[in-house]
């Protein structure tokens, strides 16, 4: 049983990590990127209250919670590629003997049943507020925005020494070529914030030094989501008459969920990892499809559960009257195919799959900061100055997990109006300096050019005068991409912005402007 599990959480992991590498331009294949997402039961749960509607996106994770209730945690000992992460870090570790002497306490279990509280009774006030707490999100958001980039990184620095070695040039040059046809970025991704996200998972893989799978044990809602309806399982620990009480079930038990007398095991708390299994000498010990004879229960009494629901109502409504932008004041840009604000707000759980795919073409989405308040950190928004939309890529609709950015087909997202560009004339060359400058209208995608230019005599700042093509925008025609605003070549604040202005939302397959 052991070795089975083994097996299958180095498959999942590096199954996850598979799916992570293939959110790149350009992507094909039938097996979706964000699968994993898909198959959070949080996620799920989550999104379907804040939404107050069906959403086809997490039907996976409905399923892996049906699951739970005859097989008990398998997600979390089989599957989570989190867990396995923490396995291996453990595995590594220098705790294990200190850990075979005293087991861990179990006084923090009650936490992550108060973060799933939370978590819900936000959900169902329209407040999502999973994403700084699911493993699935957590693991995602670093590999995309941190994992990736410095693997990227350290390859391709790797390929540069190789090509100034003779005899391994030519693989070095088509190492190089093969995998940025196929695998890497047109260019070294980079983030805003990757160094909060990655130090975020860093002190998860510290906990390590406390005790085995202490962010599993203690912090981890969508465990205790699973341990919620593990309760009702069918398949248990076994302990028949021939167990010695040598204790080194409850020692190995990675989850501290065997009791005191051996026999009784947390059906809450077990993930059936199969290492109580493995280590009984006298094989006393097995798992079945029949009632235990003692059981655990879930760790929250009415105290805590009221004090978590009460916190959770408390931050949505601080949320509430907080600052968010909401989009009306044309500093938050969201991707093409987004929902109305409210809406997307809801469904978007950070997991940053719509920036890193992002990051393979134009680059134009980043993690956000303040800009639409506290309620949308690090929700996707458009940074046109650093990146743009490009024309023919419609990606981050194909990656997000729960339909916060709708996958919209190509012809229909190159309608699509993100924004609308405007000129600053106090910084436009044609305009401030009176010299012509074609950048912005020769990188305009758009067929019949949303940019265009109306020829005029000007006087320059040197008293000269002369004709100049100034340029503005066809307001009907400009899509808000951004890629004028990246290329221009004004030195700092560029000579052309954009707004939110004329964007258009996704709702029920037609379009909405707001």
């Amino acid at each position: 049983m052991r070795t089975a599990r083994r097996i299958s959480q180095v498959f999942f992991l590096f199954f996850f990590l598979w799916l992570i590498w293939r959110a790149t331009y350009p992507y094909e294949g039938p097996i979706p990127v964000d699968l994993f997402l898909r198959g959070s039961p949080l996620v799920a749960v989550a999104t379907i209250l804040a939404t107050r509607s069906w959403v086809t996106h997490v039907f996976l994770g409905l399923v892996v919670l049906a699951l739970t209730v005859p097989l008990g945690r398998v997600f979390c000992g089989w599957v989570c590629p989190l867990g396995s992460t923490l396995d291996v870090v453990h595995k590594i570790s220098l705790r294990k003997r200190k850990e075979l002497k005293k087991p861990s306490p179990t006084r923090w279990r009650w936490v992550k049943f108060a973060i799933l509280v939370g978590i819900l009774v936000g959900a169902a006030l329209g407040t999502q507020m999973l994403w700084p707490f699911d493993p699935i999100v957590i693991l995602t958001r670093t590999a995309d925005v941190a994992l990736y980039p410095l693997f990227t990184i350290a390859v391709s620095s790797l390929l540069a020494v190789m090509v100034r070695v003779p005899f391994l040039e030519g693989a070095a040059y088509r190492a190089y070529s093969f995998l940025h046809a196929a695998w890497f970025p047109l260019q070294q991704p980079s983030f805003r914030l990757v160094e909060l996200f990655f130090v975020l998972f860093v002190v998860i893989l510290a906990l390590e030094k406390a005790s085995s799978r202490f962010w599993c044990r203690n912090l981890c809602p969508l465990g205790a989501l699973l341990g919620f309806f593990s309760q009702f399982r069918l398949l248990h620990r076994q302990v028949d008459e021939s167990c010695t009480a040598c204790g080194l079930c409850r020692a190995r038990c990675r989850m501290n969920a065997v009791e005191d007398d051996y026999v009784t095991t947390s059906a809450v708390e077990c993930i059936a990892c199969g290492e109580c299994v493995s280590v009984c000498a006298p094989r006393a010990t097995h798992y079945a499809f029949r009632k235990p004879a003692r059981s655990g229960t879930v760790d929250l009494d009415r105290r805590r559960f009221m004090g978590a629901t009460v916190a959770s109502l408390a931050t949505v409504g601080l949320l509430g009257i907080g600052f968010a932008d909401r989009g009306r004041r044309g500093s938050v840009i969201r991707p093409p195919g987004a929902l109305p604000e409210a809406d997307f707000l809801d469904r978007c759980v950070r997991c940053q799959e719509c920036v890193k795919v992002c990051s393979s073409t134009g680059g134009c989405l980043q993690p956000s900061l303040w800009e639409s308040g506290l309620i949308g950190l690090w929700t996707p928004v458009a940074k046109p100055r650093e990146g743009y939309c490009e024309y023919n890529c419609n990606l981050c609709g194909q990656v997000c997990p729960t339909g916060a950015i709708q996958r919209l087909p190509l012809e229909v997202k190159q309608r699509t109006k993100m924004g609308l560009a405007f000129f600053d004339k106090s910084r436009c060359i044609p305009w401030y300096r009176g010299e012509d400058c074609l950048v912005c209208e020769e990188h305009c995608p758009v067929p019949d050019k949303a940019i265009r230019f109306d020829q005029r005599m000007v006087r320059r700042p040197d008293g000269s005068e002369g004709l100049v093509k100034l340029p503005y925008v066809v307001e009907e025609l400009c899509i808000g991409c951004g890629i004028c605003a990246t290329k221009c070549p004004v030195v700092g604040q560029g000579g052309i912005f954009l707004t939110n202005a004329n964007e258009q939302r996704w709702i029920d397959s037609q379009f909405s402007s707001q």
